[in-house]
C-alpha cells in the first residue's frame, strides 16, 4: 500500500475528530488536471474508526506546476489559502480534510458539479453569470483596501507589486522568442514590447484605486454550479493575490471569449453587473475609469502570463490550444490593445 502521507493522516484524524483513526486500504485513479501543470488524482481510502470500517473518497492535488515566474510559489500559495485564509473568504470553497504547505499538496472532498464546465465552455444561464459576478464582488467588497491586514500574508501574490519585476522578465524573454505569424505581426508584437520596456503606464492605471484580496484566475473554469444554481464553489486558488479589482474581472471575461463558449449575456453586460454588484455594498467605481484599468488588466495578464507561454514554454502548447487562445486575444485583448494605443 505504500506510506500514507503524514499530512493526510493528521487531516483525516481532525476532520473525523477521530485522533486513533487509521488508514487501512488505499487506492488512486489519475484524471486530468488543469493547464497549470497540476497532477490530479481520486483516493479512495479505506479507514478504520473507534473499530468501525468505513471509508472516504478524496480528490488529491499534488503540488508540482509548471515551471516561471507567474506560477512560483502558486501549490504552496493554495494550501496556504486553506490553512490560513479561508475563514476569510465570503464564497464557498472545496473542504479541505488536509494539505502540506511545504509540499503544496491537497487532499479535497468531491464536489459534483450538476453543470458542466471546461476550460473552454460552461452551461451556465443568465442567472449563474449574475450569481457568480455577485460572489466575485462579494469577494472583492471583504479585502476593499485592507491592504494592510493582508500585509500580514505575504505568501499572497503580488502582481502588480511586488513581484511584478520578475513578471516582468519572463514577460520580456516570452516576447523575444514568439515568431512573429498572422495574427501576432511583427507590428504588434512590438507594440507588446514596447509595452514591457516601459510598463509604468500599466502599472499606474492598476495602482490608481482600492486593491483587494484576489482569487486571481476567477475564469468559469474554477467555479462548480450545482444543478439547481444555489451553491456555488470555487476553487484553484494557486493565485491568490493582492491587486486591483479589475485583475479579477479581466480573468472572469476571459473564457467567455473561446470560440466554443455561448456567454449566457454579452461580456459588456457582465462588466455592468459587477459594477453593480460592487455598487449594492458601497464600492463605487467610475465606470470609464474601470473600463480604463480593465483594459490595463487584460494587457497586463497578456504579458506576465502569455508572452511567456507562447515564447519561452511554446513547446509545451498544443496547437489546439494555441488557435483557442488567437481567438480570445483577437476578440478581447487586441482591441484592449488598440483602445491603450
Amino acid at each position: 500500500m505504500g506510506a500514507i502521507p503524514e499530512g493526510l493522516l493528521w487531516g483525516l484524524r481532525r476532520y473525523l475528530a477521530a485522533p486513533q483513526a487509521s488508514v487501512t486500504t488505499w487506492q488512486r485513479q489519475p484524471f486530468a488536471g488543469g493547464l497549470s501543470g497540476s497532477a490530479l488524482e481520486y483516493w479512495q481510502l479505506g479507514l478504520r474508526r473507534a473499530g468501525v470500517q468505513q471509508s472516504i473518497t478524496l480528490i488529491y492535488k499534488r503540488g508540482a506546476v509548471a515551471e516561471g515566474a507567474f506560477l512560483r510559489g502558486a501549490a504552496q500559495r493554495e494550501a496556504l489559502v486553506y490553512a490560513h485564509l479561508s475563514p476569510l473568504i465570503p464564497l464557498t470553497l472545496p473542504t479541505a480534510v488536509a494539505f502540506d504547505v511545504v509540499r503544496g499538496d491537497l487532499w479535497l472532498l468531491p464536489f459534483a458539479a450538476g453543470k458542466r464546465t471546461s476550460h473552454w465552455q460552461a452551461d451556465w444561464d443568465a442567472a449563474d453569470a449574475q450569481a457568480t459576478l455577485d460572489d466575485l464582488a462579494r469577494l472583492h467588497s471583504a479585502g476593499w483596501g485592507e491592504e494592510d491586514r493582508l500585509a500580514a500574508y505575504p505568501w499572497l501574490a503580488r502582481p502588480i507589486a511586488a513581484d511584478a519585476a520578475a513578471l516582468l522578465a519572463d514577460a520580456r524573454r516570452g516576447l523575444d522568442r514568439i515568431p512573429p505569424d498572422a495574427q501576432l505581426t511583427a507590428a504588434r508584437l512590438q507594440q507588446l514590447r514596447a509595452l514591457a520596456a516601459r510598463p509604468d503606464p500599466l502599472l499606474d492605471r492598476l495602482h490608481a484605486g482600492p486593491q483587494t484580496l484576489l482569487h486571481g484566475d476567477a475564469g468559469f473554469q474554477n467555479i462548480a454550479i450545482s444543478a439547481d444554481g444555489r451553491q456555488r464553489v470555487w476553487y484553484d486558488w494557486q493565485l491568490a493575490a493582492v491587486g486591483p479589482p479589475a485583475l479579477d474581472l479581466a480573468c472572469y471575461l476571459h473564457p467567455w471569449h473561446y470560440a466554443e463558449a455561448q456567454p449566457p449575456q454579452p461580456p459588456a453586460a457582465m462588466i455592468e453587473q459587477y459594477l453593480a454588484a460592487l455598487a449594492r455594498r458601497g464600492r463605487l467605481l467610475d465606470r470609464e475609469h474601470f473600463l480604463r484599468q480593465l483594459d490595463a488588466a487584460l494587457l497586463w495578464r497578456w504579458l506576465i502570463q502569455w508572452a511567456p507561454l507562447l515564447g519561452i514554454y511554446r513547446a509545451r502548447l498544443r496547437p489546439e490550444v494555441q488557435a483557442r487562445l488567437y481567438h480570445v486575444f483577437a476578440r478581447l485583448h487586441w482591441p484592449a490593445l488598440e483602445r491603450w494605443e
